[in-house]
């Protein structure tokens, strides 16, 4: 959520040069705006089962061991530069859907694979947080810092959709 209120502001300061204190403080049409067209552009009982098992997924991978790979943001980014590379490979090869399982979970895997993202994303550095104490700080702090911004940047791509 943290994120999302400030994609609200990175917007206004990169589309503005001066700001009011309404457009300060107003971020809850902003919020209702977004909200509404998450809901009209995606099935929500799909959408936040994609974001819970995808979460569940990326809390697992750093609490299952002390290795540092998988307490680390690598899979994640591993993960968001080829998640759109796949989503374009499917939709150029997908005619039509057979009706069979790999047929519908492609399509889901196109159509939420953002959100996929930002789980996994928000699961992993929820696991860094919790085993932070196993792993050296600034490992911790780099990988964090660099979850942050790369789920900032799959928020903005979700959006932006």
């Amino acid at each position: 959520m943290l994120l999302i209120m400030g994609s609200y502001y990175v917007n206004l300061y990169i589309s503005k040069d001066q700001f009011t204190k309404d457009e300060l403080k107003n971020i809850l049409p902003y919020l209702a705006q977004l909200w509404n067209k998450i809901i009209n552009n995606h099935s929500a009982p799909l959408l936040i089962a994609a974001f819970a098992i995808s979460a569940i997924i990326g809390i697992a991978l750093p609490l299952l061991s002390d290795i540092w790979f998988l307490n680390s943001s690598i899979i994640f980014l591993v993960m968001f530069f080829t998640f759109p590379v796949a989503k374009k490979n499917f939709d150029k090869t997908q005619v039509t859907t057979g009706g069979a399982l790999s047929d519908t979970i492609i399509n889901i895997f196109c159509r939420y694979y953002n959100i996929i993202l930002i789980g996994f994303g928000n699961g992993t550095a929820t696991g860094l947080m919790y085993n932070y104490k196993s792993i050296h700080f600034l490992w911790f702090l780099i990988n964090l810092i660099a979850l942050s911004v790369m789920i900032g940047v799959a928020i903005k791509n979700f959006i932006d959709q």
